[in-house]
């Protein structure tokens, strides 16, 4: 053995302790190259589209922007079974905006609700992490705005910049709703039942919803998720209501078989796509969807923590451990240390 290759094999020896754990690391590497591996799954979802159109059978593309697009045909949607399954987390920011038609300039959007979906990489829960619309953000070039107000300034891109800075979550799509969506949705599955712990009066409707279990038809889906006045956290009982009502719709998806048939879900697509727009890996976010029931668990620091502004502080306390455990895939073992903050 040389000199160098002494003295090298001495300094290794004398820094082997500083090392991190082997396992670990190797976990992230194996999350990350999950990663990389569903954001190409959706170009090899549209080649196979393309592949169908060519051949005649003329079902819509599967494109990255599905931007006011045609929805996938079932041939599409079913072609995801004979891709390998996603493996590892899925991470989706979901916004819903308010509505586009309300306007004449279909960009003069807020966004009513901000969610973080993470669905765990055994598949057996998905979480829904609400962030308050009226916390302060910084935007690219230092200026300072509502988180709601990004969809105005930059569209879902700029969100999404805007909240995986924030959180360090890299996302794999994000999904822009607004009523006309979910009003589309809820009358094509007939409804969905839902649990309200506080008696609603609407101030769109005039419409009063008791405390307690009941039937949502397409009408009372804007009525109930808008409402805020009379609540005595406000908004904040908004966003856990938002949470109740996509609990409600998932369970009644998984019950009647939806999520495991092409055709179905190809159905909903077409209800939805005026209200509806996914940028990503839509491949991905289809393929990931648990086919049978989940639990889906609703997350939210509901406390107001006031900036000089007026505004608010996005979780300052919370937030730094609840954001890791979203990176980390191990937000089973935080849910059970903060059993407060869970949507009931």
């Amino acid at each position: 053995m040389s000199p160098i290759e002494e003295e090298l094999r001495a300094a290794f020896e004398r820094h082997e302790t500083l090392a991190p754990p082997i396992g670990p690391v190797r976990a992230k590497i194996d999350m990350a190259w999950a990663r990389a591996r569903r954001r190409r799954l959706v170009r090899r979802v549209t080649g196979a589209a393309a592949g169908l159109l060519m051949a005649g059978a003329g079902v819509p593309v599967v494109v990255e922007q599905w931007q006011h697009q045609v929805a996938p045909a079932p041939a599409v949607i079913g072609s995801l079974a004979d891709e390998p399954a996603p493996t590892g987390p899925l991470d989706v920011l979901l916004l819903g905006s308010d509505n586009r038609l309300r306007l004449h300039d279909a960009k003069n959007r807020r966004a009513d609700t901000v969610m973080m979906i993470h669905v765990p990489a055994d598949r057996s829960r998905i979480y829904l992490v609400s962030l308050p619309r009226d916390g302060e953000v910084k935007l690219p070039g230092g200026a300072r705005a509502k988180l709601s107000e990004t969809l105005y300034f930059g569209g879902p891109a700029l969100t999404g910049q805007v909240v995986s800075k924030l959180t360090g979550v890299d996302f794999d799509a994000t999904v822009t709703i607004d009523f006309r969506a979910l009003r589309a949705v809820t009358a094509a599955v007939g409804g969905v039942e839902i649990c309200l712990p506080l008696s609603i009066k609407s101030a769109h409707n005039g419409k009063k919803y008791p405390k307690g279990c009941q039937h949502l038809g397409a009408d009372d889906v804007g009525p109930v998720l808008q409402a805020r006045y009379g609540f005595m956290v406000g908004s904040y009982e908004r966003d856990r209501n938002s949470q109740r009502f996509l609990r409600a719709l998932f369970a009644k998806l998984t019950a009647d078989g939806t999520t495991a048939d092409p055709g179905r879900l190809h159905e909903l697509l077409v209800a939805a796509k005026d209200g509806l727009e996914i940028d990503g890996d839509a491949g991905a976010l289809l393929g990931a969807v648990p086919k049978t029931a989940a639990q889906v668990v609703g997350i939210g620091a509901y406390s107001f923590a006031a900036l000089g502004s007026g505004r608010e502080q996005i979780y300052p306390k919370v937030g730094p451990k609840l954001y890791q455990a979203i990176r980390d895939d191990t937000l089973d073992e935080w849910v059970s240390a903060n059993p407060t903050l869970i949507t009931k």
